[in-house]
């Protein structure tokens, strides 16, 4: 009977120990497997971001200039803002022009504390006007001039950037930190062409307008586009643009100077 029980002693142990070594492998194997399984979200992640830091901040830049240009030459010209977005943004601003600003104070878009104008205004007699935007102290300054110049300096586009500089410059003398923008000129309908030939010069003026801010570091804003292919834009004497240009055009200078 003692032989018995030590024998079944004896197999209950090996059996014990049997059983436990199966364990193990299992355990191993599970292991195994899970080394050689696919990334988990969680650690691909952690591996995306360990390279990032470890990577070039150059290349990042570059990546993130490149995506929003071309993000920017979809067309993105951000959305139209109404007239309390509109004067929020320009409440540090300063618009000087002709019969193109006016209209600005007249629909109600901004006040006179902001548009600086005069109808029938060129740029080489705007030394008034140049002088009220130095005394209102704007970190942001947009020039809006250029169709009565057309005919004022007989279709001379030298004539016409060197009136420019002259303002320009009498304005940075006295806001040396203001930004400057120049706004490019729109293009008269055919009908008014005929009855004022001077406004043919638009393409040669902008042009000109265009190379002089390369040359003397401003901001050349072409709005040229926000008129193509729309009918009925222009009033009847083929020079002014109705109400619905404005806000547009408005919200177009604000997200050009950041405003």
């Amino acid at each position: 009977m003692e032989k018995i029980k030590a024998y079944i002693s004896k197999t209950r142990f090996w059996v014990l120990v049997a059983v436990v070594l199966m364990v193990i492998i299992a355990v191993v194997v599970i292991f195994k497997k899970a080394e050689n399984a696919e990334e988990t979200p969680y650690e691909k992640n952690r591996k995306t971001v360990a390279a990032l830091e470890k990577a070039d901040i150059s290349h990042t830049e570059n990546a993130l200039k490149d995506l929003e240009s071309r993000d920017g030459s979809e067309g993105s010209q951000g959305e139209e803002r109404d007239t309390v977005e509109l004067k929020r943004a320009f409440q540090n601003a300063v618009i000087l022009g002709d019969s193109f600003s006016e209209s600005i104070v007249e629909y109600g878009f901004l006040d006179t504390d902001v548009v600086l104008y005069k109808r029938g205004l060129s740029v080489s007699q705007a030394d008034d006007l140049v002088d009220n935007a130095i005394s209102l102290r704007p970190s942001a300054v947009f020039f809006v001039f250029g169709t009565n110049d057309m005919e004022i300096c007989e279709g001379d586009s030298k004539k016409f950037i060197e009136a420019y500089r002259r303002q320009i410059g009498r304005l940075k003398e006295g806001l040396p930190d203001a930004a400057v923008y120049i706004n490019s000129i729109l293009p008269a309908t055919k009908e008014a062409v005929k009855e004022t030939p001077s406004y043919a010069y638009c393409e040669a003026f902008n042009e000109a307008l265009q190379a002089m801010c390369e040359e003397d570091g401003y901001t050349f804003v072409d709005c040229t586009f926000l008129i193509e292919g729309k009918d009925g834009i222009y009033e009847p004497d083929g020079i002014h643009v109705i109400k619905s240009y404005y806000p547009a055009w408005l919200s177009y200078l604000a997200d050009t100077a950041g405003l």
